[in-house]
């Protein structure tokens, strides 16, 4: 299951067996808000079915599905969720708590790779895509 999750797929076997020690499968009904903008946040989230929307400031931002992540931006800089992620249908996902998601991407150098990239993508995405 976490080799088809694309911020996994680099992983080698014993990476996934060290990463499976570290997530727990979490089922979210429609409806459920996963993470709301403002709030203090402790989780990160990799989603494995269903789609979720992202908000901001009660505007639409995108929809996110299968493979995609959020909520690693507070457990980076400790600071309140940016956006609120609302689950559109049921969902499932992998979730992880601030410290075994720093166990995890201390694991492998490319989840952290990916993991920047994203935020860079979103950065960019924030100041209208302009360059830096």
């Amino acid at each position: 299951m976490l080799k088809a999750v694309p911020l996994f797929a680099e992983c080698d076997d014993k990476q996934l067996a060290f990463i499976a020690t570290q997530v727990d499968e979490v089922d979210f009904v429609a409806g459920r808000d996963l993470c709301r903008e403002g709030a203090s946040g402790g989780e990160f989230f990799v989603i494995l079915t269903g789609t979720a929307e992202v908000r901001r400031q009660g505007r639409h931002l995108r929809e996110l599905g299968p493979g995609d992540f959020f909520g690693e931006i507070a457990l980076l800089d400790g600071g309140p969720r940016t956006a609120t992620v609302t689950a559109l249908g049921p969902m499932k996902c992998l979730v992880l708590s601030r410290g075994e998601f720093h166990n995890v991407i201390r694991q492998n150098a490319l989840i952290a790779v990916s993991v920047l990239e994203a935020l860079g993508d979103r950065l960019r995405a924030l100041l209208g895509g302009q360059p830096t």
